[in-house]
């Protein structure tokens, strides 16, 4: 392993050929345990290297700002105790890379989005007296991507080890490293709207009516909405719209103009679906979906209300639905 002599507190795993660089911040701080650039790099791709922050002053949160990853490198960023940093993949800590991981299994798939280029990467230890579920002290390792809180992936028991802050790389990678104040906010936060419109991302069904009396059918399914970018000649504002039962349904339509206080809409293409054979809870519901995605008799107009609820109505269907946030359990340590 190559390690530099400019900053001896970020140490690697010892894995041959693992190349270690640290440079002291500029600016106000010019303490390297609080504003430091890091370049890292593994041997070869596909094996790790893992480094760590060898100080036991180091604060409950930290960031690290990802300003130059290689092609399809992938980085890892959490914490690890000091007999849990080993070579390469026997390193056993709490990492996000995109899931959440212990550094070589993926132990929740789809927490967030991978890690790239230009991504600032948060990573907080919230300590607790109590367990929810036991009188056990917990520490729970809570993960912000840009600014938005990810939710706890780890649930540890508070023994009151020490925690490090520990990067993962497969290929190289420079990042800047810093402490700022703790963050104020630990439960998961709904995904920013890219594209800046009322209906772009996931919703939940929370109610669907079917028929001519509109029947109520309780349920719970999701609603996904895509802003279709526009050519030079669009004038009109189209979405790709799909619908999650047991099987998936997908569409697109436009918005033509106004019906009262909602925006009226046609759909413009062909509802298709996958084929698999619903469950006896879902077929009422797949029916009513199939019929409010056709084009000859579909749903007509849309609106989000002034309490944040997407109404969606045709002429015998209507859904009503709520902003969806996919929620997930930590994994739970002893």
């Amino acid at each position: 392993m190559t390690e530099s002599t400019n900053n001896l507190k970020w140490i690697g795993d010892g894995s041959e050929g693992g190349k270690l660089d640290v440079a002291e911040g500029e600016g106000k701080s010019a303490d390297p345990n609080t504003n430091s650039t890091i370049t890292f790099a593994s041997a070869t791709r596909g094996t790790p290297f893992n480094i760590r922050l060898d100080d036991d002053a180091t604060a409950s949160y930290y960031e690290v700002k990802v300003t130059k990853m290689s092609k399809e490198a992938s980085l890892g960023v959490g914490l690890v105790t000091a007999d849990g940093f080993q070579p390469g993949w026997r390193t056993n800590g709490y990492f996000y890379n995109g899931n959440i991981t212990n550094g070589s299994a993926g132990l929740i798939i789809g927490f967030g989005d991978h890690i790239k280029e230009g991504d600032v990467v948060g990573v907080h230890q919230k300590r607790s007296n109590i367990g929810e579920d036991d009188n056990t002290p917990k520490c729970n390792i809570i993960f912000y991507l840009n600014g938005r809180c990810l939710g706890a992936g780890f649930s540890v028991d508070d023994n009151n080890e020490k925690f490090y802050p520990c990067l993962h790389i497969s290929g190289n990678a420079t990042v800047s490293f810093s402490i700022p104040p703790s963050p104020t906010i630990f439960e998961r936060e709904q995904k920013v709207n890219s594209h800046g419109d009322p209906y772009s991302g996931d919703w939940a069904i929370e109610q669907a009516f079917w028929g001519p009396e509109l029947s109520n059918r309780n349920s719970r399914f999701i609603v996904s909405f895509e802003k279709v970018d526009a050519t030079s000649s669009a004038s009109a504002v189209q979405y790709q719209l799909a619908i999650e039962i047991c099987n998936s349904f997908w569409t697109s339509f436009t918005i033509v103009g106004k019906m009262e206080e909602f925006d009226k809409i046609e759909l413009t293409g062909h509802c298709a679906s996958t084929r698999m054979m619903p469950s006896p809870d879902c077929g009422d519901m797949e029916q009513l979906v199939s019929s409010a995605l056709s084009s000859d008799g579909g749903l007509k107009k849309l609106i989000v209300s002034e309490s944040g609820q997407l109404l969606m109505s045709g002429p015998t269907a209507e859904l009503i639905c709520s902003r969806f946030i996919e929620t997930f359990e930590p994994v739970r340590c002893t």
